[in-house]
């Protein structure tokens, strides 16, 4: 409780110190609002790892996000057993989430050691889980069971290979070992807060399709995925219905090319059959902009404009393709390391300067915030001249490689206010010029003005068009290797 001074002076002296610090914040709050946010949009943190939550937060709240995606640790919120507590460090950066107006996607992750040997109970687990959907409840939207379980213990618990797939051809026993663990986790949650979403499964696909064909309980409200291209453009992932990854993965989770967009149409045909979780959450994914020291053949490090460049494209086409929400892997770099790749995925560095990729992100959250994706028009797109991939990725015996066709996704806004968003899916910031294309659109009418706006210089022109026999055409556009957005008046 606070105490005043009898004396009006030191009260009088006391609220002149304390009003630039008060019209600061109430500024700072002021500024976040007004900052367009996509509400699907959103950026992985690491408060709970430490970072300066008076610092960080308000950028994250200027950057055009809606969420953040953050851990929350059973062993410290379940101490003794069946006494449940939240820690005043977490509740410190969860509050300041909530008034900075961002959502939060919870990670309820990791092990516990009272209930040893079985550190991962189910029954335990889902009583905690219920109880802090309880104690978080209109702070927190979202708990997400577990964090990538084969990467994090769950996996090396229950034994088995980390696809799921054991060399006699059987489903290793994790695989179930998790399936229970987040069915019994979200009927215990939707229990105690129906109004709490609970994702997850968040493992590789081959993992995801099988945990959803032991069937996943109606209470989980999505599939999560970690959708990472690690030496690939973001249209390519490294699952692939080619050979040598089927006899990898036994199954088949994206088209022959690897293609992210059949990754995302077969995740929903996967639950579909097996009456699974209708969303799907892609809740990681991003580019290190590290500089590759030893080749370790995993990851590359990309420069800041190519990183910029393919967020951009990824947020573009998770959007597109109707993703409920999608998580850029992560706000700020974890380290100052140059060459360790984990310390360079965010959008600022380590002392908080902004990369290329921050600005771009805050553009597309400002263009996109208003609009969800629909089909308007008939796009015909005719390139000039092809662009072939002349260095494919090979990834475990699959030759992995960007198509070189010109994407095009649309969109449309309230008062059917229209978008058509283009780029050329090739690798960034190669030694050529920005490809040309005619685009012909059916669009009903002849507009009175088609302005072109750059979502990675954040300029916005005006371009040329002619009458044609399906509507208009754009002779001779710049596509460059990044989104550009299209609009009519």
């Amino acid at each position: 409780m606070l105490s005043f001074p009898s004396s009006k002076t030191k009260i009088r002296f006391m609220w002149r110190r304390l009003l630039p610090a008060v019209l600061s914040a109430v500024t700072a709050v002021a500024t976040a609002q007004e900052i367009p946010r996509h509400p699907r949009m959103g950026v992985c943190t690491h408060f709970e790892q430490n970072w300066d939550v008076d610092k960080v937060m308000p950028l994250v709240a200027r950057s055009g996000v809606s969420w953040i995606r953050d851990d929350f640790y059973w062993k410290d919120y379940e101490q003794q057993k069946g006494v449940y507590r939240v820690p005043a460090k977490a509740m410190r950066w969860i509050d300041a989430a909530y008034s900075a107006g961002l959502k939060i996607d919870l990670i309820f992750n990791g092990s516990n050691s009272i209930y040893a040997p079985d550190v991962y109970n189910p029954e335990a687990y889902a009583k905690a889980a219920a109880a802090l959907a309880k104690d978080l409840a209109g702070k927190v939207q979202v708990i997400e069971i577990l964090n990538e379980p084969e990467n994090f213990g769950f996996m090396k618990r229950y034994g088995g290979a980390w696809n799921g797939l054991e060399n006699d051809g059987t489903v290793s026993p994790w695989v179930g070992g998790y399936a229970e663990l987040i069915n019994k986790a979200a009927k215990a949650v939707k229990a105690s807060n129906p109004e709490m979403k609970v994702i997850g499964l968040g493992s590789s696909p081959p993992v995801n399709y099988r945990e959803m064909a032991m069937g996943i309980a109606p209470e989980v409200d999505g599939v999560v995925d970690h959708p990472y291209s690690p030496k690939m453009a973001p249209e390519v992932v490294p699952y692939a219905s080619a050979p040598a990854l089927l006899k990898r993965d036994g199954i088949a989770t994206a088209d022959e090319n690897g293609t992210f967009s059949s990754l995302i149409q077969m995740y929903r045909e996967q639950s579909a059959r097996y009456k699974g979780p209708r969303e799907l959450w892609l809740t990681e994914w991003g580019w290190s902009t590290f500089q590759e020291a030893k080749v370790d053949g995993h990851s590359s490090g990309f420069t800041p404009r190519a990183q910029a460049k393919y967020i951009l494209r990824r947020l573009v086409q998770s959007l597109g393709l109707g993703v409920d929400a999608t998580f850029i892997y992560d706000f700020k770099d974890d380290g100052a390391d140059p060459y360790e790749l984990e310390d360079h995925f965010g959008l600022v560095d380590y002392a908080l300067n902004p990369k290329p990729a921050h600005a771009a992100v805050q553009r597309a959250a400002a263009l996109l915030a208003g609009y969800h994706p629909h089909q308007n028009f008939e796009v015909s797109i005719s390139p000039v001249a092809g662009r072939p991939d002349t260095n494919p990725v090979l990834w475990d015996g699959a030759r992995l490689a960007t198509s070189g066709a010109i994407e095009c996704y649309q969109f449309v806004g309230a008062g059917g206010r229209q978008l058509i968003v283009l780029w050329s899916n090739e690798r960034a910031d190669g030694d050529l010029n920005p490809r040309l294309a005619d685009v012909e659109i059916s669009i009903p009418g002849m507009p009175s003005k088609v302005e072109t706006h750059d979502l990675f210089t954040g300029r916005s022109y005006e371009v040329p068009f002619a009458k044609s026999s399906k509507g208009i055409i754009l002779k001779q556009f710049t596509v460059p290797d990044y989104p550009v957005a299209l609009t009519f008046n």
